[in-house]
């Protein structure tokens, strides 16, 4: 019989009992025969047309030698009945990548650090990439059906080559759908893999969510058993499982987010996880989730520092055990992700697996607030993230905008009026990258500004303004140009600025110049030299004198000739003035409404603060300050102090006490273990955060009325959550903490929930900003200051409804 023959007389027994052997006979020739064979085949009547062609193409490409090939499980795009035979068989063989050969992903494909074998722990793969297809790549050494490859900033990962076959483009993406498995199971790194696992390894109840289909291969969904370690995020992978070894598959409930929903959060995340892509929009969104609990304005999504802020509509999903914010872009486009989930020990903030930063999580160690609906009297939009409340007149508020930046990542900070009875914005001063000082004026008629940049001129001008606050207008203006670096403050109708030659470097040789303005028309009265590290001490617009320490003398200047008239010699040691602290919000907290109080103030005078009278110098109060101390102003008879324990410098030391100080007393009355701050007094019960959990003291006792509750380490300090200050209202507290406004039962501490749309932040180096501009409560008015540039009005009656 000849050869031909022969191949017919073994085609046609091939055909009769399983199509699939025919591809282990050609295996089984050896690749290096790969083209006669071909040849054979092709020459069948019971070959496909499809793969006929497929073999023809095999044929002419792979006619190399046998010790160049290497086995790789792939099944291409031919017909139902042909891809059967193959994934039956798993026989199919071709080409692996080589090193150095550049390759490209196929269908999204689990990442990992390492290559996996059958002996690694499926639930701790640690998967922090997934390419995406058309990802490409360059081989640097295989391992198995893995091959490695580097990039600059994920370094070393490794894939399952066959995500890089074109027989993964074929997979097809399914609706999530419950797939039993049986008790035989075995679970694949890819389809047709010997990285395989027993279902028990995988899932003790034998089910699993299948997202993906291949041919006789569902691919499902593994989440890992912890998700972070620290800053470092893991995100689910995808195993593959035969459908002989499923014995059934039903449609995932939908909506997952829905209110109904018995979807297990797990099963959640890792559908969403590998489900959501960017771009996505609402409606395929609002299929898979569901209607959300609240939406709300988003947190800026803008990616590029420097540029216009933009705002989009955040989707709130809130369940008891997590909350899930879904961003979309103004155009209806997925452009974040956020899940907010329960933690112990240390809180997480904005983590996320690999370089998907705009996939991110929380860890909290606090409660999950739900959204509370209140209706504000008036929303202002305005142009940059924070805003804050510098002033108010008789119908004008004075709001500073700002980028939130710092050390050369700040380009934009503005002035802006806004109308108390309608919200809208009246004027506005753009100071760009620059300087921006503004102080209103106590009859709440006009308004001081310095801004020392001018960014329509992009130059430095060192401009002081007069500004009539209702319209806007410049009542007067001086400019000193560039050569000067400036400072402004404003005194009893009087303005006093400092100017002192700009070098490009430190020399405190130089004396600065101190010079009084009249407010009315911004002529000169007087100046003088002052040294370069003198320090000027006024504060709002009404002080009698200008108050100037340099060393260890304090002085006040008559505002009409610039005389002497009282003089405070220091006794003891000079220490650091922490009200110049950056990071640190001390002294009191300003009430814009009313002004800083002009006729006494705490002042550090060498190593003792005084309570001094600003007319006569004389001291009503003092305290003796050790080195290290920070201390804020309660009221007139109240100071609340952090004392480092372990180190005299206060950024040194890792154990704190806080005193609470009774001027009248000359005493102590109250010492609180951890770090007290953001300090408020009412109906003889102090509100504080300690170590950053708000809670509640009795003045009288000394204990604790309530904390917040917390799952944090007992040594955890949450500090960097409590921004702002708390606005103390007749039966509830609000107080920001992280991104939400939390509104407590003053009495029980309970969080009754968050204000929707008022999102908070943290900028740094803006302490006083978020102490006194953020909350501002003004007879039966608030005001809000947010981090998304909104600023709001609100009646205080709600919040008191809601406990009432």
């Amino acid at each position: 019989m000849r050869a031909i023959e022969r191949m017919q007389d073994v085609s046609e027994t091939i055909k009769l009992k399983n199509q699939a052997k025919r591809y282990e006979w050609i295996r089984r020739l050896g690749m290096g025969g790969f083209a006669a064979a071909g040849a054979f085949l092709l020459m069948m009547s019971s070959a496909t047309a499809e793969v006929k062609e497929e073999v023809a193409e095999k044929a002419s490409e792979r006619a190399v030698p046998e010790r160049s090939m290497r086995d790789m499980s792939l099944i291409s795009g031919s017909s139902e009945a042909a891809g059967n035979a193959l994934t039956q068989s798993g026989l199919y063989r071709t080409l692996l990548p080589k090193q150095g050969d550049s390759i490209a992903i196929r269908y999204p494909a689990p990442l990992f650090s390492g290559p996996v074998s059958a002996t690694s722990d499926p639930r701790a793969l640690h998967v922090r990439y997934f390419g995406q297809s058309g990802e490409k790549m360059t081989i640097n050494s295989l391992s198995g059906k893995m091959g490695s490859f580097h990039t600059y900033d994920r370094g070393t990962l490794w894939i399952p080559l066959w995500y890089v076959s074109e027989a993964s483009a074929k997979t097809v993406s399914l609706a999530p759908q419950n797939v039993t498995l049986t008790s035989e199971a075995k679970l694949s790194l890819a389809p047709s893999s010997s990285v395989q696992w027993t279902h028990d390894k995988v899932s003790e109840a034998g089910q699993m969510v299948a997202i993906a289909k291949w041919n006789d291969w569902y691919g499902v969904i593994l989440t890992p058993s912890d998700w972070h370690e620290g800053y470092e995020v893991y995100r689910p992978t995808l195993l593959w499982v035969r459908d002989k070894d499923v014995t059934s598959v039903k449609p995932v409930p939908a909506p997952l987010l829905g209110p109904d929903s018995q979807v297990s959060l797990d099963t959640i995340r890792g559908i969403t996880e590998l489900s959501l892509k960017l771009g996505d929009d609402t409606k395929t969104v609002q299929k898979l989730l569901g209607d959300p609990t609240y939406t709300e304005s988003s947190e800026d999504l803008q990616t590029v520092v420097g540029d216009p802020m933009i705002l989009g509509e955040a989707w709130r999903y809130e369940r008891r055990d997590a909350h899930f914010t879904v961003t979309f872009s103004p155009s209806g486009k997925l452009a974040r992700t956020h899940w907010t989930i329960p933690g112990k020990g240390e809180a997480w903030s904005r983590v996320y697996a690999g370089d998907d930063y705009l996939f991110s999580q929380d860890y909290s160690v606090t409660p999950l607030p739900q959204t509370l609906d209140i209706k504000p009297k008036w929303r202002n939009q305005g142009t940059l993230a924070f805003t804050y409340l510098l002033g108010a007149g008789k119908d004008t508020l004075l709001i500073k905008g700002d980028d939130g930046g710092y050390s050369g990542m700040h380009y934009d900070s503005s002035l802006y009026a806004v109308g108390r009875a309608d919200g809208k914005t009246r004027w506005q001063v753009d100071a760009g990258f620059g300087v921006l000082n503004a102080v209103p004026e106590s009859s709440g008629d006009y308004a001081y500004v310095y801004t020392s940049y001018n960014p329509a001129e992009q130059k430095y001008v060192n401009q002081v303004r007069r500004i009539r606050m209702s319209d806007g207008k410049t009542m007067w203006e001086r400019k000193s140009g560039d050569e000067f670096q400036m400072g402004m403050w404003a005194v009893k109708k009087s303005v006093i600025l400092v100017n002192w030659k700009d070098t490009g470097q430190e020399d405190v040789s130089v004396p600065s110049v101190l010079s009084v303005l009249d407010n009315e028309t911004g002529k000169e009265r007087w100046q003088r030299d002052v040294a370069r590290e003198a320090q000027i001490l006024n504060q709002g617009a009404d002080d009698p004198y200008v108050l100037i320490r340099d060393n260890n003398k304090l002085e006040a200047l008559d505002l009409m000739t610039g005389e002497p008239v009282w003089q405070i010699k220091a006794e003891g040691d000079r220490l650091d003035d922490p009200s110049f602290e950056p990071y640190f919000a001390g002294g009191p907290q300003i009430d814009h409404f009313a002004g800083p109080d002009s006729d006494k103030r705490w002042i550090l005078v060498g190593d003792a603060w005084r309570l001094l009278d600003l007319k006569t110098g004389t001291s009503r109060g003092e305290y003796k300050s050790s080195p290290g101390e920070r201390f804020e102003v309660l009221n007139e008879r109240y100071l609340l102090i952090q004392h480092p324990l372990d180190n005299s410098d206060y950024w040194g030391a890792t154990q704190f006490e806080t005193r609470l100080y009774d001027v009248t007393a000359e005493k102590t009355t109250l010492t609180i273990p951890g770090k007290g701050s953001k300090g408020a007094i009412g109906d003889e019960t102090l509100y504080l955060a300690v170590d950053g959990i708000p809670a509640a003291i009795d003045m009288k006792t000394g204990i604790y009325l309530w904390r917040m509750p917390n799952t944090a380490a007992e040594d955890a300090d949450l500090s960097r959550y409590a921004a702002g200050s708390f606005a103390v209202l007749d039966h509830t507290l609000l107080f920001p903490y992280g991104s939400d406004l939390l509104i407590f039962d003053k009495k029980l501490g309970s969080v009754l929930g968050r204000l929707r749309d008022a999102r908070m932040g943290y900028a740094e180096l803006r302490e006083q900003d978020h102490r006194s501009g953020t909350l501002n409560l003004h007879g039966d008015e608030l005001y809000v200051g947010t981090a998304n540039g909104g600023f709001f009005k609100y009646d205080v009656a709600p919040f008191t409804a809601m406990v009432q």
